[in-house]
């Protein structure tokens, strides 16, 4: 589980695997903290509690009628994602992800190669049989959701590999529709965690530790191994249960005779059973009865977890068809038929008219198994007054096209949806695009600290931080606005950096964001841009470059900048220290566009992203010097040139031995005046 959702469950849940899973062999999972700290959100908990009420509608349902007859078995579609995988390890990733169903398919229909193993221990438990599910699972190959990845083809499996899904959440409404499985490294001491009574329509995921998905060799080129004793694929199973609506056989909470599971056929327990005890020598709660310890909802290794009960199938066959099973999208199972996708590469472009002629959307034309038809490409939705060209107008293979919306002078101002379609003799596809006609543009100012802050990081010990926090102000000014989006740098000096915790708090007092979290191990140091945008982190000693955070820093959008912000470092283990050396805000916002701005057909800065290098195109119509500054993130300028006007000015810009991360850049031709934001790759 990640280690914090607030700076309170962080500590619990420390403490808790600090003190009772010191054995690194030991099975831990994570869905009691999380759901504890998940049901302080009104909208997950209303949600939790109507699929609960469904649930418990088709539990009724069930009892009143007959069900000894078994109905059709409920096909599940899987997304599987691995934030941290290496695209050139596809092939091998995309075996591990079917591995793993294959796996599930076994284990929830009792058909799992080690089922005989109930055989000699069924004496202790008279009566009882392993249970079977009404469910399968499937690996989905088609209608796969579109800008997602770029490797993601139709008919091949739906396997994200450097997406960031969620933003580091567990939930990504891009795939709403799926059962997601999230790899990811979420720290030492814990192998997985999943909601209890999962949400198939908000996109929830449940997800696992790099060394607890799949069996086998797994794929070393991506550090995504499974590990012994947990290398069968048991704790997808078991997390998976949890995200049916399946309890540990203890309960809820700590394990205590005092309660139980609330199914009828695990023997009260009590207790959590680890490693690989042999049957009839853990005995339950009540004179007579053993743990069902070789229950996938216990805590035993692989080997010695396999099976469920009846009334544990019961459960999960009523929450996916009680609740789940409308959620699911259809017709992903299926290969897909013969046909295009179309897929903007900038949604939204913002224009003025009495600034701009013409604005230009990019897109791609992607082929889906070799299909040859010619497309004509179309759009409706645009300004009255604006033409629509498409450059080509139609094409029979992958390739990309454009849309230019041009004559805006003539247009009004407002916000225009655009709808582009490609039809073919026998398919017809559309993608939305939006036109911000608005005499508005997104500008990023950078606020930042001193540069040579080093203020001490108080060492924590055994799970428990070090106080006072470590808490540093940047004031920033109203930018009469509300924020668009955000970037946060931060400069830290430490070892063994996992032992920190990264909040940004909103001068609001209530609106915060955790961007680091027990990140990157035993790694030493990070100079690390936190961007919603960027790819997962990549850890080394030190750590630089830009990433996406822990938690998504647009829960910012829409909020005020004016106030003071605080960032707040934790440490929870003792033995390395650090200081923070600076940090900065890069705040983006809507504001209107100055006439001394250049039109969007008059400036062009690309490739972007890049590595470094890049073309800035201009028609100036002054006859002064063009000016080129550069700044990185905390508002250092890094790169100043001065340069020879020209009616077509076309400048390649290089920046030298730059690390990756944002920069903006600055263009000046008299009075006019304007800011991009780049990538550095």
């Amino acid at each position: 589980m990640k280690r914090n959702f607030t700076l309170k469950t962080i500590f619990a849940v420390l403490m808790l695997i600090c003190t009772v899973n010191l054995n690194a062999q030991d099975r831990t999972c994570g869905m009691v903290e999380y759901m504890e700290e998940m049901m302080q959100d009104p909208d997950f908990a209303r949600e939790y509690e109507l699929n609960q009420k469904k649930f418990k509608a088709e539990v009724a349902r069930r009892l009143s009628t007959d069900f000894n007859a078994r109905g059709g078995n409920i096909v599940i579609p899987v997304a599987v994602h691995f934030p941290s995988g290496n695209e050139a390890d596809r092939a091998c990733l995309e075996a591990l992800a079917q591995n793993q169903i294959d796996i599930l398919n076994a284990d929830y229909t009792a058909t799992n190669s080690d089922i005989g193993l109930w055989t000699p221990a069924s004496a202790f438990y008279p009566g009882l049989n392993p249970g079977v599910a009404n469910i399968s699972f499937c690996l989905a190959v088609s209608n796969h959701p579109v800008g997602i990845d770029p490797e993601l083809l139709e008919g091949n499996p739906a396997v994200s590999i450097g997406y960031n899904f969620g933003g580091g959440n567990n939930a990504d409404t891009n795939w709403a529709g799926y059962m997601n499985f999230v790899v990811r490294d979420i720290g030492p001491g814990l192998l997985g965690f999943s909601p209890l009574g999962g949400s198939i329509a908000a996109g929830q995921a449940v997800t696992m530790n790099l060394g607890a998905f799949g069996s086998g060799s797994g794929c070393p080129g991506s550090g995504i191994v499974p590990g012994a004793p947990f290398n069968l694929g048991r704790t997808v199973t078991h997390e998976l249960g949890h995200f049916y609506n399946l309890n540990h056989p203890w309960g809820p909470g700590a394990p205590s005779c005092a309660a139980d599971d609330g199914i009828a056929d695990t023997p009260n327990t009590g207790q959590e059973t680890y490693n690989c005890p042999n049957p009839g020598t853990q005995p339950g709660c009540n004179a007579g009865e053993f743990v069902l310890h070789m229950n996938y909802m216990d805590y035993v290794n692989d080997a010695c977890m396999y099976m469920f009960t009846p009334d544990q199938m019961a459960v999960v066959d009523g929450y996916v068809a009680g609740v789940l099973a409308p959620q699911f999208k259809p017709n992903v199972c299926t290969p897909p038929a013969p046909g295009f996708n179309l897929v903007s590469a900038n949604n939204e472009i913002s224009s003025c008219p009495t600034v701009d002629n013409q604005v230009v959307f990019n897109f791609s034309y992607n082929t889906i198994l070799s299909f040859t038809e010619t497309t004509t490409f179309s759009a409706s939705g645009a300004p009255a007054g604006a033409t629509v060209t498409f450059s080509p107008t139609s094409l029979s293979a992958d390739g990309d096209f454009t849309m230019t919306v041009g004559n805006l002078g003539a247009t009004a101002e407002g916000e225009y949806t655009i709808t582009v379609t490609g039809t073919s003799a026998t398919v017809t596809e559309s993608t939305d695009v939006l036109l911000k006609n608005t005499c508005t543009e997104v500008v990023c100012d950078p606020f930042a600290s001193a540069t040579n802050l080093n203020l001490a990081i108080v060492d924590g010990n055994a799970g428990n931080p070090g106080t006072p926090f470590l808490t540093n102000i940047l004031t920033l000014p109203d930018l009469g606005a509300p924020i668009e989006s955000i970037s946060v740098n931060v400069d830290v000096s430490h070892t063994f950096v996992s032992d920190l915790i990264v909040r940004i708090i909103h001068p609001d007092g209530v609106t915060f964001v955790d961007v680091w979290n027990g990140n990157c191990g035993s790694n030493a140091n990070f100079d690390v841009t936190f961007d919603d945008t960027a790819p997962a982190i990549t850890c080394a000693s030190p750590t630089t470059g830009t990433y996406a955070p822990t938690n998504p820093l647009s829960a910012f959008a829409g909020l005020a900048t004016a106030g003071d912000w605080t960032i707040l470092i934790a440490d929870f283990f003792a033995a390395d220290t650090g200081q923070l050396n600076d940090w900065s805000i890069t705040v983006c916002t809507e504001q209107p566009l100055s006439v001394a701005e250049f039109g969007s057909d008059e400036f062009l800065i690309f490739p972007n992203p890049n590595q470094g290098e890049f073309t800035i195109k201009l028609n100036s119509s002054s006859n002064e010097d063009i000016i080129v500054d550069v700044y990185d993130i905390r508002g250092r300028r890094i790169f100043n040139n001065t340069y020879v006007n020209n009616a077509d000015f076309n400048e390649v810009v290089r920046l030298n031995n730059v690390q990756s991360g944002m920069y903006l850049v600055t263009v000046s031709d008299g009075d006019k005046k304007t800011t991009k934001k780049i990538i550095v790759e």
